[in-house]
């Protein structure tokens, strides 16, 4: 066993205390949800932002657009409205992307799991108008998931996959403790620095640098990586700390930009939280997996050590796990949704080098088929127990998440993965509520586990 070696718990590993600002509840919602049933399998989001939301956003783009070289003319000292009226397509089409990109999406997942809504494959945007009223409204389609009657699942009788008994073993989940912990040791938790994850607040700022509209606010992840800082952005994170603000206008592929280049909005941002990868946290393992103490934490670490046929012990447990479940549960996923999920998974695939290899596979269709009628299965279920069991998700949940995701081993602990494929290699902001639904997710698999081996 290892030595009992204290091992620093990551910044930001706590949730912040909420910002001293109006409580929310007094102030009104600018976002409207409505869900309309359209077929047994099929229901129609629509998201309506109010017209004074959408009408200070409007103004604010119509003056950005003054102050810039648009078309090559200077619109300084043209009146607004004429800029309104000669620029009225470009001026919605930066509206309606920054409604999109900084509020839509996020907005949309979390009622998605507010209203427990049984959620299979990915939203698909269908929309977006202008209503009557003013009002911008956002149109999205969900694929749902029958409704399933769960059993007493806690009570069915698990035999968990045992661990391969090499001596070495202990001893290589020891070094790797350790290896990790002295490099822990040149970590600085006071400051963004490459390779950390850092969770940042966006408040749109108007020609003033004063907000916009209070619901104007956005959250977004960024993994800093070497080849990313020479992005404006991310090197303006560097060596910041918790709390430090900024304004920028660089927020490439989340803001709107002229023909020039430049972007169209200026932003605050504000940093939330971020996550140091360089070591290994005993209180994220002990929290993630309710472990007790040391020993917990070295037989949990054992489960991705020990292999058997090339597959970890921690990978038999939820193949084990789902084989339990889903026999116990027996229910179809319609085919049309399996059929989306197939081309979800090909093009995935044909993004690998060795895509053309596994094509002239005989039975390549099938699989590609198999598996996805199992990803679904899985999806529909652990949501519905994630639902059932009332399990809540954090910023702590979502803190300890990408800690075990950033690192080459502890990522083989992560099951679900997010909306964006491949999200450990991503250079670019990721919408905070994308990652929440792999999240509860995670966290539902690893609840069921410790209930069934408890």
């Amino acid at each position: 066993m290892c030595s009992d070696t204290e091992i620093p718990e990551i910044s930001g590993a706590t949730p912040l205390p909420p910002p001293q600002e109006a409580p929310v509840e007094s102030l009104p919602t600018p976002l409207i949800f409505n869900a309309i049933q359209r077929s047994s399998h099929l229901l129609r989001i629509i998201i309506d932002i109010d017209k004074a939301m959408t009408n200070a956003v409007l103004l604010q783009t119509t003056e950005h657009f003054r102050n810039s070289s648009f078309g090559g003319f200077d619109l300084k000292k043209v009146p607004s409205e004429y800029v309104q009226e000669m620029y009225a397509a470009e001026i919605f089409g930066h509206t309606k992307d920054y409604f999109f990109h900084h509020i839509a999406i996020d907005f949309l997942m979390d009622e998605i799991i507010a209203h427990k809504i049984a959620l299979v494959n990915y939203p698909r945007f269908v929309t977006v108008e202008v209503t009557p009223d003013q009002k911008i409204s956002y149109h999205f389609d969900l694929s749902i998931a029958d409704a399933l009657e769960l059993k007493e699942w806690k009570h069915f009788a698990f035999r968990s996959p045992k661990r391969k008994r090499y001596k070495d073993l202990d001893k290589q989940v020891c070094s790797f403790v350790e290896s990790r912990h002295n490099q822990s040791r040149r970590l600085n938790y006071t400051l963004v620095e490459e390779d950390d994850w850092v969770l940042f607040e966006t408040t749109l700022l108007d020609c003033k640098n004063n907000p916009v509209h209070y619901g104007c606010r956005s959250s977004f992840w960024i993994k800093l990586g070497r080849q990313e800082l020479s992005d404006s952005l991310a090197s303006q994170l560097i060596n910041k700390s918790i709390g430090d603000s900024f304004q920028t206008t660089s927020f490439s592929g989340y803001a709107p930009s002229n023909q020039t280049g430049e972007c169209c909005y200026s932003f605050l941002v504000t940093i939330k939280s971020l996550i140091k990868c360089g070591h290994t946290s005993l209180e994220v393992l002990k929290t993630t997996f309710r472990l007790k103490n040391k020993t917990d934490v070295h037989n949990k670490l054992m489960e991705i050590f020990s292999y058997r046929n090339d597959i970890s012990q921690r990978q038999a447990i939820v193949d084990e796990v789902f084989h339990l479940l889903l026999s116990k549960h027996r229910f179809e996923v319609p085919k049309h949704l399996i059929l989306r999920r197939e081309e979800d998974i090909i093009g995935n695939l044909s993004r690998q080098p060795d895509y053309h290899v596994y094509k002239s596979q005989e039975d390549f269709q099938t699989s590609v088929e198999m598996l996805a009628e199992k990803q679904l299965k899985e999806e529909i279920i652990i949501d519905q127990i994630a639902y059932t069991e009332n399990i809540k998700v954090d910023l702590k949940d979502t803190i300890n998440y990408l800690y075990l995701l950033s690192s080459k081993r502890l990522k083989e602990f992560i099951y679900f993965k997010p909306l964006l494929e491949r999200i450990e290699e991503t250079s670019s902001p990721i919408n905070i509520s994308t990652i929440s639904q792999a999240v509860m997710r995670e966290k539902t698999l690893n609840f069921i586990i410790h209930s069934l081996t408890k």
